[in-house]
Parts: C-alpha cells; structure tokens; sequence
C-alpha cells in the first residue's frame, strides 16, 4: 500500500539583521509535534550569492 503525502512548504524572509533561526526553529519543533518532517530546504541566492529567502518543504501522512 502507498502512503499518501500531505505537503506544506514554510517561508522565511531575510530581515534586516538576517535570518530568524530560533523563529524558524520554533516553528519545526511545532510542526515535528504534530507529525510534520522536513524533505528539503531551498535557500535560492541572487547576485553575489546571497539569499533573500529559505524555503523549508515539510510533509506528513495524509490524516496525520
């Protein structure tokens, strides 16, 4: 039998003094209780490199 998937993809802006890592932490830990793991992160740049945005896919079992 297959597992059915139910995605969500979290976005996160660059601020002024940089990433919210204990933001982005926070909301994790919230959708690891409720049954949610991240696939991938997608962290795009500009220019010299630097990126204006992460992107973290996270999925669960449909009706988990």
């Amino acid at each position: 039998m297959t597992t059915a998937w139910e995605n969500k993809i979290l976005t996160y802006k660059l601020a002024w003094k940089g990433f919210d890592y204990q933001q982005i932490e926070e909301d994790l830990n919230g959708y690891g209780r409720d049954g949610w793991e991240v696939v991938q992160t997608i962290v795009p740049s500009v220019g010299a490199g630097q990126s204006l945005e992460i992107a973290v896919l996270i999925k669960r079992p449909v009706g988990g």
